[in-house]
């Protein structure tokens, strides 16, 4: 999709949404060039959210108003290396997730921006770079007490300081992986249980005379992932 047709069609998506819903937005501004990350030159910032908060004359909260940007060239690039990239469905998607930076700025509510900074920790820790290692935790888990980041899937295991395994729960059933012996914190790919990358995040226990000993740094390895028998069912009173 050429630039003159990428703005044709984001200045048309950005009309059908409801005027209330825009409010606050001064403009929906299409850049030429791509936007790539600071540190990453293989990832692209799509969309941003510029918002800035005007006090008001009491010297309190006043308004909140923000400028949506959108980059054709980062959507040009995505495109080449997908055959299969969806412009449409990813031009809607990028749109209403920056509107959804607005209106949570507007309220004084931070889940997106949590959820950005969780997917750039978690692109560090892929990277091998230096990351936040409880970045997992700024995303509600689920009701199955799982954090999903897209395709990358975390659950919590905490352990005792000279367990060798690490028992965890998926899909109603109990599962044991690798706890490495040297680390207080690791994450643990499992080979053998999800279409996407499942992590289980093991937490060692250690006494408190012992927390600054060992390595600081989690621990990244992957591991197949065995089943264990199920709980017994509590014997009925006679």
């Amino acid at each position: 999709m050429n630039f003159n047709r990428f703005e044709t069609a984001a200045r048309r998506m950005w009309h059908e949404i409801p005027s209330g819903a825009r409010e606050g937005v001064d403009g929906l501004t299409i850049e030429p060039e791509a936007a790539r990350h600071p540190d990453f030159d293989w990832v692209y910032t799509m969309g941003e959210c510029l918002t800035e908060a005007w006090p008001s004359g009491a010297g309190g909260d006043g308004d909140v108003r923000s400028e949506l940007v959108l980059y054709h060239g980062s959507f040009r690039a995505l495109a080449g290396e997908d055959p299969d990239f969806d412009w449409e469905g990813e031009l809607w998607e990028t749109i209403l997730h920056e509107l959804l930076h607005h209106r949570e700025s507007a309220a004084g509510e931070a889940g997106l921006d949590d959820l950005d900074w969780a997917h750039e920790q978690n692109l560090r820790r892929l990277a091998g770079e230096p990351f936040d290692p409880d970045f997992f935790r700024a995303v509600p888990s689920g009701p199955d007490g799982v954090v999903r980041l897209e395709s990358e899937l975390f659950v919590e295991s905490t352990v005792a300081e000279r367990a060798e395994e690490a028992v965890f729960e998926w899909r109603g059933r109990r599962y044991a992986v690798e706890a490495p012996a040297s680390a207080a914190r690791a994450f643990v790919e499992v080979s053998n249980l999800a279409a996407g990358r499942l992590c289980v995040v093991v937490s060692r226990r250690r006494p408190w005379w012992r927390l600054g000993r060992g390595s600081r740094q989690p621990v990244e390895l992957s591991s197949p992932a065995h089943p264990l028998p199920a709980h017994p069912l509590p014997a009925k009173g006679g």
